[in-house]
């Protein structure tokens, strides 16, 4: 039986679970689907061409003359910073006849000892090498955190964005905003929780009606699909307002997330003014929507104004010490980014609101193309931010303001299956390195995106060519005289003194940004917010040796990410965990062994070749051993927990949280309650469930032969075997189709 209207049976039933679904929706007659979408109104977009400049040639402004003067007094600062510690490296290593080497002369009288001669220079040159390209990378990092501070402390510069007092005032009424939530196979329960606390807070300012919400699924499991649509019609159900929340599910799910951002526009680009992106586990408070709108609203050339979300929720003792972090050092690194960027900043994917118009006729992404191959754009965001500024838009930091939040990984290995997606986009994307049109700017930032990856690399070679250095001084007869007429022997040694105050400079550069970021957040915020000074000051010690610990955990696998893209290696972009259920042991020992054998044997390489130098080895090595013990302990939620109770870890958003985070923590526990375990049966069995499903889905096929025979081999696979052996895509193609929605509830009801 197939309903060919919106009969009194079918309402009856819809209406027994949500008795305002159908006033807050319309029915299509024509197509017999409810409408979950607004009517399209079509909008040509192309992917851009990388080799056409869109920039108009345009009189430079004033900020930009700004820009390059900071910039350069970041490059003179890192030069000159890079160069004091790349002397103090090369003074302390054991070779230093470096004025007596004469390798040709060498080679002419015996060319076994002018190669014994040679090996360890040229080693200490590969160190020296790349220790000044890590210290300069380190050096980025502290001057970019000190301008930050200064411009904390100064609140601001003349460049700032300024944050509206009363941003409903400058709003025009006629501009509307898209809130745009693109997902796929998340977490249904905190999905629609946090939306649900947006639209919340939003509904607080009085100006709801400036916004829509739009939920954009490229779910591709049946049983998380069903749940989805379950969760959408709960949620109109009860906010009970007539097209004001969308969702819609994609079945051709390109180019990932910027497809389906590409889709929203296409259909629905030209209805908004703005668009806000939002991640799966993003909230945003009311106040900062309408400032961010605002924002857009008093700069006419911005193109992309980025909100830097706050981290919070998080439970386990690895997700509560990243939000610590986080909330306690990022503020001074986002205002540092300000600094050096200013409207030439980056844009990292969601939190942030773009101008559709220009977004839509420069930011449609086109692949990269590899002889024959086309590789697809991993990591959207930067590129579109480039591409933006390629246009002559503005993209911008709004490091100042408040209301925006997101969660992160709840422990190491889920961190690290994103980190290897990330670095395979950021990697990827240095083919926009040499585009033409970028700006300047926006190349560093490809390239430093890259480097956050490939920096691990050259640690661990770094500390490989450092190991081999000191096998060959402690095994290889030492060369006192490198050629014949030499006055005075070279004695190889170790300077340890010079190598302690190194190591305590690299140390003080990592380390003076977060304890002055610490004094500035106890200044602003207040002892009591953050759990009182003596549990504050122990949360940094304990952040900073677990931050420590993890560094050489890091090395490992962001190493092995880099190797593992630069053959080539695919990755399956899967939405990460976000629930808090802890690790197991054999989990944790089977994803972390490979880092503990090799932790023990190089420690056993050291104590072999000569046991002093263990010192210098152990911080790395240590980690690398225990490191099944870290990513369990860490994952532990009652850890984290007893820690919170203990006062330690607290931010500020705990101790005074706003109301849109009470909302999603209430929000949770009532979406949480209606997640229905195996989504695709209940769709077929429950009454209701079946009727919205079939109401919803995506295909209106016609009573053709070939569709009847289609449809009939479907469903004679379902009665053949039991539901719950249907494969996914066999489950999917049923859940998209309606006849055989209605078709598989009364075979059911049957039997």
């Amino acid at each position: 039986m197939y309903k060919t209207l919106l009969d009194n049976t079918v309402v009856q039933m819809i209406n027994n679970k949500w008795p305002n679904l159908l006033n807050c929706v319309s029915f299509n007659s024509q197509r017999k689907q409810l409408e979950s979408m607004p009517p399209i109104t079509r909008q040509a977009i192309r992917p851009h061409s990388w080799y056409k400049n869109t920039n108009p040639a345009e009189k430079k402004k004033p900020f930009e003359f700004v820009a390059f003067i900071r910039r350069i007094v970041l490059f003179i600062l890192i030069i000159g910073q890079t160069f004091i510690g790349s002397t103090y490296l090369t003074s302390l290593l054991p070779y230093q006849g470096w004025s007596e080497l004469n390798f040709w002369q060498d080679w002419q009288i015996n060319p076994t000892l002018a190669i014994e001669n040679l090996t360890p220079y040229l080693l200490q040159v590969v160190i020296i090498g790349l220790f000044a390209i890590l210290f300069a990378w380190i050096s980025i990092g502290f001057w970019t955190a000190m301008m930050g501070i200064i411009v904390t402390v100064f609140k601001g510069d003349r460049y700032s964005l300024k944050i509206p007092k009363n941003p409903e005032t400058i709003i025009n009424k006629k501009h509307r905003t898209a809130l745009v939530m693109p997902i796929c196979n998340e977490d249904v329960a905190r999905v629609f929780a946090g939306l649900k606390a947006t639209w919340q807070s939003l509904k607080e300012t009085g100006q709801l009606e400036l916004c829509d919400f739009y939920i954009l699924s490229d779910t591709n499991s049946a049983d998380i699909y069903a749940n989805e649509l379950n969760a959408w019609a709960d949620l109109v159900d009860e906010i009970n307002l007539p097209n004001s929340i969308f969702y819609r599910h994609r079945e051709r799910r390109v180019k990932r997330k910027s497809g389906n951002i590409d889709d929203f526009c296409r259909r629905f680009g030209n209805q908004y003014e703005y668009m806000i992106i939002l991640d799966a586990d993003s909230v945003m408070t009311g106040d900062c929507i309408l400032s961010m709108i605002a924002m857009m609203e008093s700069a006419p050339k911005a193109g992309i104004i980025q909100a830097p979300p706050k981290t919070i929720r998080m439970r386990t003792l690895y997700g509560r010490i990243q939000q610590f972090a986080n909330q306690t050092y990022s503020d001074i690194f986002c205002s540092g980014v300000h600094y050096w960027q200013l409207k030439e900043a980056q844009y990292w994917g969601h939190n942030a609101i773009i101008r559709l118009k220009p977004f839509m006729e420069h930011c449609i992404l086109t692949p990269f193309k590899k002889g024959k191959q086309q590789i697809h754009i991993m990591s959207h965001d930067l590129v579109e931010a480039s591409l933006m500024g390629r246009a002559g838009w503005q993209v911008m930091i709004a490091y100042n303001l408040n209301g925006s939040y997101e969660e992160v990984p709840a422990n190491i290995i889920e961190d690290l299956k994103r980190d290897n997606r990330w670095c395979i986009g950021n990697l990827i994307n240095l083919n926009v390195l040499f585009k033409p049109g970028i700006k300047f700017i926006h190349r560093v930032m490809f390239a430093t995106s890259a480097m956050a990856y490939v920096s691990s690399l050259l640690w661990l070679l770094f500390l490989l060519f450092s190991t081999l250095l000191l096998l060959i001084f402690n095994t290889y007869e030492p060369q006192y005289f490198l050629h014949p007429n030499q006055f005075y022997p070279v004695w190889p040694k170790w300077d340890e003194q010079l190598a302690i105050q190194l190591l305590c400079a690299t140390f003080t550069l990592l380390l003076i940004p977060k304890f002055i970021s610490s004094i500035i957040v106890l200044i602003k915020q207040g002892p009591k917010s953050v759990g009182g000074i003596f549990c504050f000051t122990l949360s940094i010690l304990i952040e900073i040796l677990f931050s420590m610990t993890l560094a050489p955990i890091r090395m490992i696998f962001h190493s092995k990410f880099v190797i593992k893209a630069l053959f080539g290696s695919k990755v399956q972009w899967r939405s990460p965990a976000r629930s808090d259920d802890a690790l197991t042991w054999k989990e944790a020992s089977y994803f972390c062994w490979p880092l503990t054998s090799l932790g023990i044997i190089w420690l056993y390489i050291i104590l072999a070749l000569n046991p002093q130098f263990t010192t210098w080895f152990i911080a790395i090595l240590i980690p690398l051993i225990i490191s099944p013990l870290v990513v369990k302990f860490s994952s532990l939620t009652s850890v984290g927990m007893f820690l919170k109770r203990m006062k330690l870890f607290l931010t500020k958003e705990e101790t005074h949280p706003n109301q849109a985070i009470i909302n999603t923590d209430i929000n949770l526990i009532q979406t949480e309650s209606k997640i229905i375990e195996d989504g695709f049966i209940a769709s077929v069995k429950e009454n209701e469930l079946n009727q919205l499903v079939a109401l919803l889905s995506t295909r209106r096929h016609l009573n053709t032969d070939k569709q009847l025979e289609y449809r009939n081999i479907l469903l004679k696979q379902s009665q053949n075997c039991l539901l719950s052996d249907l494969s996914n895509d066999t489950r999917l193609k049923l859940m998209s189709d309606p006849r055989a929605m209605f078709a598989l509830h009364e075979q059911q009801e049957s039997k």
